[in-house]
């Protein structure tokens, strides 16, 4: 990478970091009033910006995680799936794991967690549609 990208992506890394404090808030807010639509739309529009970021500065691993859950957060603003405990624990669980991936991307590990957190957000998601 040119020192340029390198000086965007140490950005992108700092922003990311922020964004997952910020997601945990959020989560932890939705724990004790599943219902508000506005910190339900914050979720998701962090979860959306975690994914576009990433994507743009080559975290695609990061990006397509970041997709499954950005997806079933739509169907909870749409009023199609319910936030639930298990919901915000898998959450919870979704940011720790992008930490991970953004301090590690080559990991195999983490790359077979991806999946498993992956089918997780797909089960969840279709399973309470």
């Amino acid at each position: 990478m040119s020192d340029g990208l390198d000086k965007m992506a140490d950005i992108f890394l700092e922003e990311a970091t922020d964004l997952l404090e910020k997601l945990e808030e959020h989560l932890l807010k939705l724990e004790e009033t599943p219902d508000d639509m506005d910190t339900i739309g914050a979720v998701f529009r962090t979860m959306h910006t975690i994914k576009g970021s990433a994507g743009m500065f080559g975290f695609n691993a990061v990006s397509r995680f970041t997709h499954q859950a950005e997806n079933t957060f739509d169907e909870v603003r749409n009023g199609r799936v319910a936030v639930t405990s298990e919901l915000i624990t898998l959450t919870l669980n979704a940011r720790d794991h992008i930490r991970n991936m953004l301090s590690d991307p080559n990991s195999q590990e983490l790359a077979e967690e991806t999946e498993s957190l992956i089918n997780q957000y797909f089960r969840y998601t279709f399973m309470n549609f």
